[in-house]
């Protein structure tokens, strides 16, 4: 299956700021770019999370998928004197720089993918036509399942298994996407980028830094599009009234299915990302 997720795609590395990046691209270059995100989980990569949804996304755009800082076959780096969110923001905005991005693009991210699109909509210097997040809540509101099964690392792929049954509801016919989250698990550096918020002083009192998410999202100049999902185990199923109160210009679509269709119904969310875009 993943095999086949590669046919389309080219496969590229560059060098932003120091960080060895790895990328797919598919489609025409000439055509309108959209940039798409993977989620955090263990073990994630841009093919994991994005390989059918950009073959069908190719057929009218210029689809960009980068492994993020910490993950894949990108450089494995973390900063410990600011939030996980900022640096690899910073870092996307500096490879769609360094890859020459033609014009706005669509910025599209699942789970915390959508998270980090969320807070770039807000505060970043992204060049963004449309921002669009599937089941990305921009950090809170998640559930205690969530909490607790994604935030303790186990070893063996077993638990792999069990990360992909939450993101999925169903572990059917992804043994390979397994496989390949587990190795990507293995990789050096990959444990430590993943721990690394974690990592704070013990004596630590400072009191959490002003956030304007996602009372920002009310300002922004461009569509932003939030995608909720009816069985979704990972988050609050209310936390969409909580932005809805306090930035109503957000637009929100639900799909039926668990937190990350775009493994599960790859063509559908395909479908329905065309209409954002081209609406």
């Amino acid at each position: 299956m993943l095999d086949g997720l590669y046919l389309g795609l080219e496969e590229h590395y560059v060098s932003v700021n120091g960080f060895r990046t790895h990328y797919y691209t598919a489609g025409l270059r000439e055509n309108p770019p959209v940039v798409l995100l993977h989620d955090g989980a263990w073990g994630a990569d841009a093919l994991l999370s994005w390989g059918g949804v950009m073959r069908e996304l190719s057929k009218k755009f210029w689809v960009v998928a980068p492994d993020m800082l910490g993950f894949g076959q990108t450089d494995k780096a973390a900063f410990f004197g600011e939030a996980h969110y900022n640096y690899r923001m910073r870092h996307v905005g500096d490879f769609c720089r360094t890859i020459c991005m033609p014009g706005p693009a669509h910025f599209v991210g699942t789970s915390f993918g959508g998270s980090l699109v969320l807070r770039a909509a807000i505060d970043s210097n992204w060049s963004i036509a449309s921002a669009t997040s599937i089941a990305g809540t921009g950090g809170p509101w998640r559930s205690e399942l969530s909490k607790r099964e994604l935030g303790n690392f186990e070893v063996g792929r077993d638990y792999i298994e069990k990360i992909v049954a939450l993101l999925a509801n169903t572990t059917d016919g992804l043994d390979e996407h397994i496989e390949r989250r587990y190795q990507n698990s293995l990789l050096p550096g990959h444990y430590a980028c993943m721990m690394s918020p974690r990592m704070k002083h013990p004596a630590d009192q400072s009191s959490p830094k002003e956030d304007n998410y996602p009372e920002g999202l009310r300002n922004v100049d461009f569509p932003v599009h939030i995608i909720t999902m009816t069985e979704d185990k990972l988050v609050d199923p209310n936390w969409p009234l909580q932005v809805k109160k306090v930035a109503p210009n957000v637009i929100f679509h639900t799909l039926e299915g668990p937190h990350s269709p775009n493994v599960t119904k790859p063509f559908e969310v395909a479908d329905r990302l065309v209409g954002i875009f081209t609406q």
